[in-house]
């Protein structure tokens, strides 16, 4: 594995006004008529329903869910590592979601009159009309976008350093980027273990002996997982190839339907996916157990 080569790095960001106004007036009022410090709290007006902005908050929740699940961990500054083999699905998933984001941008300026006006109604003398932006200025408010940078490479420093300062820093720079994989193989285990894990739970039935409630999803999201894992997994982690397979063929390939209580209702289906996925979640604990060693041989 060539690091800098089979990896980059993604920052997304998003803009998203909340709506939310503080009103110092109404605080200081509130303050005074209950005999309490001006810092004692704060008045945040809701500038409009909360129903004006739920399109809006679910293409942001989208962004932010695709952004995470296509991508691995790398710092606490906000940069993930997106692998060369998941670029161009990375780049097709958050192109779709940001046209959704400029679609719902529109309807929401299109209805900006109208909720600013239902917003009047419901602030009373709390509505101030300087505390709207103008239709204009709402356009620069909700945005989604990414920034892609290469991962660090430590000899690329190497000539602009004292010679005396090359073997320090080429090692800090290492080591920086041999944690950051470490963290990227465990999050791996550990996406895959958390989803067995789920689907073992409602597997099981309750006091009274009935199956759990068990819905497409858990089944849908297993065979996104499974569909994911391959493309981030530079590392060419063995044991978590194989177990992704396991995972594929003996969960994701089952019928949900025929997983509850149903027309489609296979009971030994369901047991034997029971214990596959108690199985697999054992496994699982295993490999989890010897991440540690795994992370000696990527250092």
């Amino acid at each position: 594995m060539n690091l800098t080569n089979d990896a980059m790095l993604v920052d997304l960001t998003i803009t998203a006004w909340s709506g939310r106004r503080y009103d110092r007036e109404a605080s200081d009022h509130v303050a005074a008529a209950h005999d309490a410090s001006s810092s004692a709290g704060r008045y945040n007006k809701l500038l409009l329903p909360k129903s004006a902005f739920a399109a809006l908050t679910a293409v942001v929740s989208e962004a932010r869910k695709t952004h995470y699940a296509q991508t691995l961990p790398w710092d606490d500054k906000g940069a993930r590592l997106l692998t060369v083999a998941n670029y161009d699905r990375y780049t097709e998933l958050l192109a779709a979601i940001r046209e959704r984001m400029v679609r719902q941008r529109t309807r929401f300026i299109e209805d900006y009159d109208t909720n600013v006006h239902e917003a009047r109604l419901n602030l009373g003398k709390l509505f101030r009309i300087e505390d709207y932006p103008s239709k204009e200025a709402l356009i620069g408010k909700f945005s989604i976008r990414y920034r892609i940078a290469p991962v660090p490479d430590a000899d690329h420093f190497m000539a602009r350093l004292a010679s005396d300062d090359t073997d320090r820093v080429k090692r800090d720079i290492e080591a920086h980027n041999a944690e950051r994989l470490n963290q990227a193989i465990t999050d791996l285990y550990r996406r895959l273990a958390e989803a067995v894990d789920r689907v073992s739970e409602r597997l099981r039935n309750d006091d009274e002996g009935k199956p759990l409630v068990f819905r497409d999803s858990m089944i849908e999201n297993i065979r996104e997982l499974v569909d994911i894992v391959p493309r981030l997994n530079i590392f060419d982690d063995h044991g978590l190839a194989a177990l992704c397979e396991q995972v594929k063929r003996k969960i994701a390939s089952a019928d949900p339907a025929s997983l509850r209580p149903s027309p489609a209702f296979d009971p030994e289906l369901r047991q034997r996916v029971k214990r596959d996925a108690d199985d697999l979640a054992q496994q699982f604990a295993g490999y989890f157990g010897s991440v540690g060693a795994a992370e000696k041989d990527v250092a």
